[in-house]
């Protein structure tokens, strides 16, 4: 006979008192201990963490692990409600269906491939939920035996949590030290001599940084992609913008380019510091979360209001007054796509919210409310205001087209890269028109307005030869950029035809708030491969020497 509590109408089985004293029915407890749910729910988390340890900390992941233990216990408490009890089967059961929610790509992906249900994984649902219903009748009869197989679940449990946890534990001792590789005060502390005493005699504009990452230059368009691109160039110089043509980036890739734009600076002491190796990418990613910009700034007064990307190094700042991201993170949405979200929302009518697992977090979703926001930030309130946006566009996935329509992935592939990379060029261009005319209407604060690319595309290349041994023309390409910008009362003095991003708030400083910054020699570094990003080598020559697209260059304002 089994020895698990049983409430009847004559007594409780907790007390043994009359149940007239008693409430007419509780869950009844087994004196079983249930923890494999949430250390299963803990562990699907902590695993994708451990696996992207270069890229993510604990403040990426704890809103999905949240989530995870949420639901976990719902379920759970769910099922403990239904059946009355608070036993191993019960916990049994709620592990069943929270792995079968959590870890669904892991135990199901090879049924979907079977039946070519494709990336919503719809086709796969009904065998899935199937299947999980089969695996709760047999719990169901368990019995006894449910007391043991809790028993192992909490074991099994364990080492799947104990897995990861070692792993990320192991990763944090490797690179211990590396993120106190970048000090924001000391920063501060280097340029303050040029900084102090510094103001403007007006009041302060507001300022607009827009990026638009990969937007490559007018003679990178010219000349490798046989495209003229000069209308939308006239259109910034009749709106009285100054058109920096020469301009590349800095580095080859988005982070280590907007990182030293904001910080105004090279990235050398991350590339002096023994605890930053190899591949870990988070001493960028604590640069561009606070930045020598945002702080001076915010020391200025202003609100800042950030919208990002999902990409981690955007998607928010600690310094923002506003975060703006308008969907998931870069984590959460790579880990709720291996979940059973992914077909229930593929299943669910379509709605901003069901479709933020598709197309990179969706950005059919985000860029429009997101161009909406910047067009009428600035518009109410006292102080001045700093936005900054990193806007995906033209950056893959290309399923925009030129009228700024959303393509689906088969109608995008269908395309083909090249083609959809110069149709999101033309809607980019719809924005930059939109935003510009919208930011000088009459009656709005003057405003500086940067429009600006991190990097140029990626050109077709042997991805086995290193960065810094790659031809001219492909480091021109991918460093080749858009940078234009507008500076009420157009004193354009302080820039030339070349300058580089990293000088770029250097002259927009000294112009506006009295600054005494120095110019910087401008360079353009790449490193090898993404398993070496902190060896950079400097490509400057090869880039700007004899070629098409290198562009006049005015003689140096510049210190080094």
């Amino acid at each position: 006979m089994s020895d698990r509590p049983i409430i009847t109408e004559q007594t409780d089985a907790f007390t043994a008192q009359p149940a007239a004293r008693q409430p007419a029915r509780r869950i009844a407890w087994d004196r079983t201990w249930p923890f494999h749910p949430m250390l299963l729910a803990a562990s699907s988390v902590l695993t994708l963490m451990s696996n992207n340890m270069d890229f993510t900390g604990w403040d990426d992941v704890t809103s999905s692990l949240v989530v995870a233990l949420v639901l976990a216990g719902s379920v759970h408490a769910i099922i403990a409600v239904i059946r009355g009890r608070l036993d191993a089967t019960s916990a049994i059961i709620a592990s069943i269906w929270v792995a079968g929610i959590l870890y669904y790509f892991t135990l199901f992906g090879g049924i979907n491939r079977w039946l070519e249900g494709g990336f919503p994984m719809v086709r796969s649902l009904p065998v899935a939920i199937a299947l999980l219903v089969a695996a709760t009748a047999f719990a169901l009869r368990l019995d006894e035996r449910a007391r043991q197989l809790n028993g192992a679940l909490n074991l099994i449990a364990v080492v799947f949590l104990l897995v990861p946890f070692c792993k990320i534990v192991e990763h944090q001792w490797i690179h211990r030290g590396a993120l106190d590789s970048h000090d924001p005060a000391a920063a501060m502390a280097e340029i303050d001599p040029f900084i102090t005493g510094a103001a403007s005699g007006e009041a302060p504009p507001d300022i607009f940084h827009i990026i638009f990452d990969r937007y490559a230059s007018e003679g990178v368009l010219r000349r490798y992609f046989g495209v003229d691109n000069s209308d939308v160039g006239r259109f910034l110089e009749d709106r009285g913008f100054y058109l920096a043509r020469g301009s590349n980036s800095n580095y080859q890739k988005t982070g280590h380019s907007i990182a030293s734009t904001l910080h105004m600076g090279y990235l050398d002491a991350l590339a002096r510091d023994p605890r930053v190796k190899g591949q870990n990418w988070r001493p960028i990613h604590k640069m561009l979360d606070d930045h020598r910009v945002g702080r001076f700034l915010k020391s200025r007064g202003y609100r800042i209001i950030q919208f990002g990307s999902w990409w981690v190094g955007t998607f928010r700042s600690s310094l923002a007054d506003e975060n703006r991201p308008h969907g998931f993170s870069e984590f959460a949405m790579l880990y709720w796509r291996t979940t059973m979200a992914r077909p229930v929302f593929h299943v669910l009518p379509d709605t901003p919210f069901t479709m933020r697992l598709d197309w990179d977090n969706g950005q059919c979703q985000r860029i429009r409310p997101q161009i909406e926001e910047i067009k009428n930030a600035g518009r109410d309130g006292d102080r001045p205001v700093y936005v900054l946006a990193h806007i995906l566009i033209p950056h893959g996935p290309e399923n925009f087209t030129a009228t700024g329509e959303c393509l689906s992935l088969a109608e995008a592939a269908k395309r083909g890269q090249e083609k959809g990379y110069l149709e999101q060029i033309e809607y980019a261009n719809r924005i930059i028109r939109e935003l510009v005319m919208a930011l000088q209407e009459p009656g709005r604060r003057p405003a500086v307005i940067i429009l600006q690319a991190d990097e140029g595309p990626f050109p077709k290349r042997d991805g086995t030869i290193p960065w810094h041994e790659a031809p001219a023309d492909e480091l021109r390409i991918k460093t080749g950029i858009l940078n234009a910008y507008y500076f009420p009362g157009r004193d354009y003095s302080g820039l030339w035809q070349d300058i580089t991003p990293v000088n770029t708030y250097r002259v927009v400083f000294n112009t506006y708030f009295g600054t005494r910054l120095p110019m910087l020699e401008d360079k353009i570094y790449a490193f090898p491969f993404d398993s070496n990003i902190y060896e950079f080598h400097d490509v400057t020559s090869r880039v700007r020497g004899p070629g098409p697209v290198a562009g006049a260059r005015r003689p140096a304002r510049r210190s080094g």
